[in-house]
């Protein structure tokens, strides 16, 4: 059946005193609301606007932050294993090829005159020497905070 034909066909059977309207959760189909509050087609389709709605769009961008910081973390607790944890130096391309982005971090911290970039469980900097980009990495010192 065409598009407009069926519109006709809903148009002529309408005894309701509401006009049509358009369902908001994104599946663009067209329904004539039973109630004069009603805003969805039905309760799944309520459900899908509520969990995939702009309100999630946040926490997805926030996933995606808190995903590349804890990949971060475990790219720079490889390395200082690797350097037996101790002072730990690597090249800033290696770690690029791992998928560390240092754009990721939650703060700084100045140590010795030296502005390092925090993430969850280490801090780092990166440096240049001989014309190569090197990352240090140095494991932070976690202090438990306990509210009396």
């Amino acid at each position: 059946m065409k598009e407009k034909e069926r519109k006709i066909l809903i148009n002529e059977t309408n005894t309701s005193p509401y006009k049509e309207i358009r369902c908001p959760c994104g599946c663009e189909s067209v329904f004539i609301p039973k109630r004069r509050d009603q805003v969805y087609k039905n309760s799944k389709h309520a459900n899908f606007a509520y969990n995939n709605g702009k309100r999630k769009q946040v926490s997805k961008n926030q996933r995606v932050a808190e995903s590349q910081l804890r990949k971060n973390d475990k790219i720079m607790e490889k390395y200082h294993l690797f350097f037996h944890n101790k002072l730990a130096v690597a090249f800033s391309l290696n770690l690029a090829a791992d998928g560390f982005d240092q754009s990721f971090f939650i703060g700084n911290h100045f140590e010795e005159g030296l502005l390092y970039k925090k993430t969850y469980n280490y801090l780092f900097r990166e440096y240049e020497k001989d014309g190569r980009k090197l990352t240090q990495i140095i494991k932070q010192k976690t202090k438990v905070y306990v509210k009396r």
